[in-house]
């Protein structure tokens, strides 16, 4: 329950911060979020990568080293409604192609979309030097063989159990 409530706090500070810029996006520094919050820099990361996902209108794009940042971008969303299937059906059709944007609509709960989502947690992890690269190699192929032998209805849950236990 604390960890939610955390989140929640962590969220609540983004969103106001994005809120407050002129433009739609903000450059932040996970540290200086991280001790102005009071948390460990790796929970602001899994906020940003789970609540600030593609499927929720959003782009996060981070550099790292010391002069790193993360920024994170409200994308624009012309439809009245702002539902996450929607969102996140305007993304498949802004990057995929053919018979695999209308496969991904159809099945959203498919290996590849979620290994997606993932894979920028894990990047974001990587990035900030958290796991090594090996590390990484290894999640993805743990996850990739999990999704494989996971029911489709339970991936989505089960890739949201992962990350949590990872944190």
């Amino acid at each position: 329950m604390n960890n939610s409530m955390l989140s929640d706090r962590i969220e609540k500070f983004i969103l106001e911060m994005l809120g407050k810029q002129s433009t739609d996006e903000i450059l932040l520094k996970r540290k200086d979020v991280a001790d102005l919050l009071e948390c460990a820099p790796s929970q602001v990361t899994y906020v940003i990568n789970t609540r600030f996902s593609p499927d929720n209108r959003f782009v996060v794009e981070s550099r790292r080293g010391s002069g790193g940042y993360i920024k994170i971008s409200l994308r624009e969303d012309n439809a009245p409604s702002h539902s996450k299937d929607q969102a996140s059906s305007k993304t498949r059709s802004s990057t995929s192609t053919g018979g695999k944007q209308r496969t991904n609509e159809i099945h959203p709960n498919s290996i590849t979309e979620i290994e997606n989502g993932l894979d920028s947690y894990f990047r974001m992890l990587l990035d900030y030097e958290i796991i090594s690269s090996r590390e990484y190699r290894l999640i993805c192929t743990l996850t990739h063989t999990m999704l494989e032998y996971c029911p489709e209805s339970h991936r989505r849950e089960a890739a949201k159990t992962m990350i949590h236990r990872i944190e």
